[in-house]
């Protein structure tokens, strides 16, 4: 099962790729979330979708789609609102929200419209769910500085 990810133009490897269930979701440890994003119903672009990228020994993405598995998207959803005292919230634009954890250093990359994140051992990248969403952040961003 293929999940969308719209800014990508060829095949990106992820490290490890999760699709969240009802058996799994309680392995989404929200204190290392780094990024995630929830685009409810009607929202443009990955619409019913949620991304998360997650970071343990290397970089994790786990993701849902309300048409796919209506719970684990209602559950996950519920618990980044829950959670959301950890993040900072950027609109993403035509209904999509953006959750970046608070202290977290991201650089912006608008050549590959995509942002990096610096571990201690190499830079991972973080690709939001599809072009729009990245833009409406990063103006978000940039206007605060």
């Amino acid at each position: 099962m293929k999940l969308y990810r719209g800014t990508l133009e060829k095949p990106i490897v992820f490290p490890e790729s999760v699709i969240i269930t009802a058996e799994n979701f309680d392995s989404i440890d929200f204190d290392k979330v780094i990024y995630c994003e929830i685009s409810p119903t009607g929202a443009m672009g990955n619409e019913g979708g949620i991304l998360i990228y997650l970071l343990k020994h290397n970089l994790i993405t786990y993701e849902t789609n309300v048409t796919m598995d209506k719970e684990s998207f209602d559950v996950t959803s519920e618990r980044i609102n829950q959670n959301a005292n950890l993040f900072t919230n950027y609109n993403g634009g035509m209904g999509n929200y953006i959750y970046i954890k608070k202290g977290t250093q991201l650089d912006i990359d608008e050549k590959y419209n995509c942002f990096w994140y610096h571990s201690l051992d190499t830079k991972l990248r973080i690709d939001s769910s599809v072009k729009g969403v990245f833009l409406s952040v990063v103006a978000e961003m940039t206007s605060k500085d």
